[in-house]
């Protein structure tokens, strides 16, 4: 078994403190703080006898189990016999030495006053042992919580990655063999947008040029999937900031421009994806072609959804995003605050 230095240590300086904070107490009996000594080591090893059986067996396995009166009962039993117990060893060890001491404690007095001495140390090591128990336990809730949110934003990541996929692999079926030379291109955005999903996406944050070259990648990819069908307008500003971002935070809502535009008059999908950071300060904003539908806003809030979940466990208090349609276009405005990353 494991020995818990730190815990031993603690103890030990719980006891020491009791020595020394008595024995200037007692000063106002003794002559010198050395004379104090003896007495209050007897008194802090008959006072850990009731402090630890009412710590490791009252308290786990009666307070804590509803039987309060039964813990009651003994702490009474267990507080009576220790303190009469060290009043009987006072009384012993001063009678040696000091005569009128040893009679105080061989008196009903010397009981009661070695009963409030206990009375002040179990209650003083019964809060530091709830304190503690208090600590572990917060402690505890903050690694949990901090487990659940790891686990809800894999959980995020995987309801993205399979969709993706799918959309990429896809293209690359439907170009195969309509436009071979045009399915080699694919392929290439392909595989840098898969090398991205095994190596990046597991990672806490990558470079924001990384995340921009992933998304100029899945825009390219549809470009050349949908064809004539999409007219797409994309800009990136970026500083040389050298700044760092959780990966895929964009693919959402562009996913959903491609996925839930609609055609304009001329008959394609209008997606316009512009993008700048500087001073710390990203700017996001993407919008597409849009007739409203009946169903369109909950097909499109289920992807929202999903993205302003991972910001609110990513950048809590930092970020700003609104969505809807005006007139003809759907919008998505993102500003998020990298100052902290």
């Amino acid at each position: 078994m494991r020995v818990k230095w730190k815990s031993i240590g603690v103890h030990l300086l719980f006891w020491l403190l009791y020595i020394v904070i008595w024995g200037i107490h007692d000063l106002a009996f003794a002559p010198t703080f050395w004379d104090t000594i003896d007495g209050n080591v007897i008194g802090s090893l008959w006072y850990a006898v009731g402090v630890y059986i009412n710590l490791y067996l009252l308290i786990p396995y009666l307070l804590l189990k509803n039987k309060r009166w039964t813990y009651v009962g003994l702490l009474i039993i267990i507080g009576f016999l220790v303190s009469y117990g060290l009043a009987q060893t006072f009384a012993w060890h001063y009678g040696r030495v000091h005569p009128p001491t040893g009679d105080f404690f061989d008196s009903a007095q010397g009981i009661a006053n070695t009963a409030s001495d206990f009375l002040v140390v179990y209650g003083l090591a019964t809060c530091f042992y709830f304190i503690n128990e208090w600590y572990i336990k917060e402690r505890r809730l903050r690694e949990l919580e901090s487990q659940n949110l790891k686990a809800e934003l894999d959980l995020l990541k995987g309801q993205i990655n399979p969709h993706f996929l799918f959309n990429a692999l896809n293209s690359v079926h439907v170009l195969i063999r309509t436009n071979p030379d045009l399915a080699t291109q694919t392929l290439e955005k392909f595989s840098d947008l898969l090398s991205h999903q095994l190596y990046d996406v597991d990672k806490d944050k990558i470079t924001l040029q990384q995340e921009v070259k992933n998304l100029d990648n899945f825009i390219q990819l549809q470009k050349m999937r949908h064809q004539d069908h999409v007219e797409v307008n994309a800009s990136f500003e970026i500083d040389s900031g050298g700044r760092s971002i959780a990966p895929m935070l964009f693919l959402n809502f562009v996913e959903n421009a491609f996925k839930h535009g609609s055609e304009s008059e001329d008959g394609k999908v209008k997606v316009d994806i512009r993008l700048s950071c500087a001073q710390d300060r990203l700017v996001f904003r993407c919008t597409n072609s849009f007739v409203d539908q009946p169903e369109a806003p909950k097909k499109i809030g289920l992807g929202i959804a999903n993205a302003r979940r991972r910001l609110d466990i990513i950048y809590p208090n930092r970020y700003e995003l609104s969505t809807g349609s005006e007139g003809d276009e759907y919008i998505v405005l993102l500003n998020l605050d990298l100052s902290e990353s």
